[in-house]
């Protein structure tokens, strides 16, 4: 079942520049099988899930496509999967996502968080790095760097819709959204994991806004991290 659904994926997004692509679903299938072996969960969904979790992003389908999920329900439908399978992982990928968190919207079955979690580690570490600059350039962003630019303290849904190609874009991305994920981690393999990347991006930061000679900066991240007790 994995390799039709899989070979489906790749011709739906074999276009993709957004860093939302195969590669990046492939990862956070293997993640979420591994989060599953720990945590005793239903392989079945959590796999069907994971793979299928970004098939209708809006970044990449738009807003009414994320609400309907009309790939994802093709897709399950060509490769036979039972109605009652369909509903889980439909409920799954319905309730996952930063965009959504925002809202309130969290998973609630151990299945749900356990990709939830797979595909917020993907968006942390060195693979988060890159993918964050992908798409901003994808969106026709900059990497340019404007060191008199802070990004807002808070992020709400409205803000977080609109600032993604906004003057400081890929560094403003970390405030917004990346230095926040280790706090909604579900699972105790996944905060662990999470650690790991979650520092890792700090190490980034400090270094870039060394070699950026901007020590203003460097003392923002450090007061973020107080204010947001996201500091490991």
């Amino acid at each position: 079942m994995w390799e039709q659904v899989k070979d489906k994926i790749k011709a739906l997004m074999e276009n993709d520049k957004s860093g939302h692509g195969i590669e990046h679903v492939e990862r956070v299938f293997m993640t979420a099988m591994d989060l599953a072996e720990a945590e005793n969960a239903d392989k079945q969904v959590v796999g069907l899930a994971a793979l299928l979790h970004d098939v209708d992003d809006y970044k990449i389908f738009g807003l009414e496509a994320a609400k309907n999920l009309p790939n994802a329900r093709r897709i399950m439908r060509e490769c036979n999967i039972d109605d009652a399978m369909q509903a889980k992982v439909c409920e799954i990928i319905s309730t996952m996502g930063y965009s959504k968190a925002l809202k309130g919207i969290r998973p609630q079955t151990l299945e749900g968080k356990i990709v939830s979690d797979a595909d917020m580690l993907d968006v942390m570490g060195a693979q988060s790095i890159l993918r964050s600059l992908t798409y901003q350039l994808a969106q026709g962003g900059s990497s340019s760097f404007d060191r008199s630019i802070f990004p807002d303290d808070e992020v709400t849904y409205d803000t977080y819709m609109t600032a993604k190609t906004a003057s400081n874009g890929f560094v403003k991305h970390f405030f917004d959204k990346l230095l926040k994920l280790q706090s909604m981690l579900f699972t105790q393999a996944a905060k662990k994991e999470g650690k790991i990347r979650h520092e890792f991006m700090l190490s980034f930061l400090r270094e870039w806004f060394r070699e950026e000679r901007a020590p203003e900066w460097n003392e923002y991240l450090e007061r973020y991290l107080l204010r947001h007790k996201t500091a490991a």
